[in-house]
């Protein structure tokens, strides 16, 4: 059994700090065997949303990359 998604992205944190929204998601993706589209994006981005508001997470930086919007985390 995996660890569920949240958990997964605190330990990819851990272990490697500042890491963006979009190569977290790529990593829970292949961790997970889901396609890297849209809709899972969209789903780490609600869970890093999820942590960082309850202070577990912080976004360090904010840029634009190929007309999308991505976070840096720590």
């Amino acid at each position: 059994m995996k660890i569920h998604i949240k958990g997964f992205i605190l330990q990819a944190l851990a272990q490697q700090p500042e890491l963006w929204d979009i190569e977290l998601a790529s990593q829970v993706c292949q961790e997970y065997g889901k396609p890297e589209n849209a809709y899972w994006l969209g789903i780490v981005r609600l869970c890093l949303a999820d942590l960082n508001a309850s202070g577990l997470v912080i976004i360090k930086d904010e840029r634009w990359h190929e007309q999308k919007r991505k976070l840096l985390f720590n």
